[in-house]
């Protein structure tokens, strides 16, 4: 079984210039927990999770550095670095291996530089639970 008969190919992206709220409900609306963030030109450059705005949020002690990092604060500011991908066909056993490798919830797809789909673990279990692996 290869990626793309697993990947999801309905990306929802985020703006680098987003602001951190702007994050949360995008995330929420999406019912993700990481998305990628583009630049002006549609480029990928990163990923904003929830877990990349709950660290940041753990570093602020009190109510006016929250309402700054959530209003004021970028996702350029918060996100981790565009991560390692692959390609539709690579076969899902290996997709596997490297989340474990690279201790990561999920890979995004790219086919020839464009990102097309994203695969999570969640989404290897399922198949594996159905058999399809």
């Amino acid at each position: 079984m290869r990626v793309a008969e697993l990947m999801h190919t309905e990306l929802k992206t985020i703006s680098v210039d987003a602001t951190v709220a702007d994050a949360v409900d995008a995330l929420t609306e999406a019912k993700v927990s990481a998305m990628p963030v583009v630049d002006r030109f549609g480029r990928a450059v990163g990923v904003v999770s929830t877990r990349d705005i709950l660290k940041a949020e753990s570093t602020l002690n009190n109510a006016h550095a929250r309402d700054t990092l959530f209003e004021l604060t970028t996702v350029l500011e918060v996100m981790a670095p565009w991560p390692p991908t692959v390609t539709p066909d690579l076969d899902v056993k290996q997709a596997a291996l490297e989340m474990l490798y690279l201790d990561a919830q999920r890979l995004f797809v790219e086919n020839e530089g464009t990102l097309v789909g994203v695969v999570s673990q969640s989404d290897i279990v399922g198949a594996v639970a159905r058999t399809k692996v």
